[in-house]
């Protein structure tokens, strides 16, 4: 199973370097899995990125658009109490800002829950290399 955090998650709906890789990784099959702070993310992300007039109008629209029909389809990981243990003992051994704690802490739990290997997928070098230290396989859509 891939866990997207939400810089490689956006890469379909806006294309970027990476774009294609997450694409390919998605039709894989397998249920898409994020946290729930993946979608205020990917909205902030997307209207950012609208008025810096990297997206048009048309564009946006379309965009949230797809990105809202996903979302019904997606595996989303609940800010829930169970998380926060793992939270805790990963804030204890890692330099993570609060969101990247987040992802990273619902990616492990959810693979301990499912007892599945978990492949972990975002943009982020450093926490990607987090990830690997805390035995998740990774991918860096940028540099598949």
């Amino acid at each position: 199973m891939i866990y997207f955090d939400s810089s490689a998650l956006v890469k379909k709906y806006v294309q970027e370097t990476g774009s294609e890789v997450v694409i390919r990784l998605m039709a894989q099959g397998g249920p898409v899995v994020t946290a729930k702070l993946s979608f205020p993310e990917i909205l902030s992300s997307l209207a950012r990125k609208r008025r810096e007039k990297a997206l048009t109008e048309k564009d946006y629209h379309g965009a949230l658009g797809d990105f809202e029909a996903d979302w019904k389809e997606f595996l989303i990981i609940e800010f829930q109490d169970e998380l926060l243990p793992v939270m805790k003992q990963l804030s204890s051994r890692q330099p993570l800002k609060g969101a990247d704690l987040v992802h990273l802490g619902s990616a492990v739990w959810f693979g301990k829950a499912v007892r599945e290997k978990i492949t972990f997928a975002a943009s982020d070098v450093q926490l990607l290399r987090i990830a690997r230290q805390e035995k998740l396989e990774i991918v860096n859509p940028e540099k598949a």
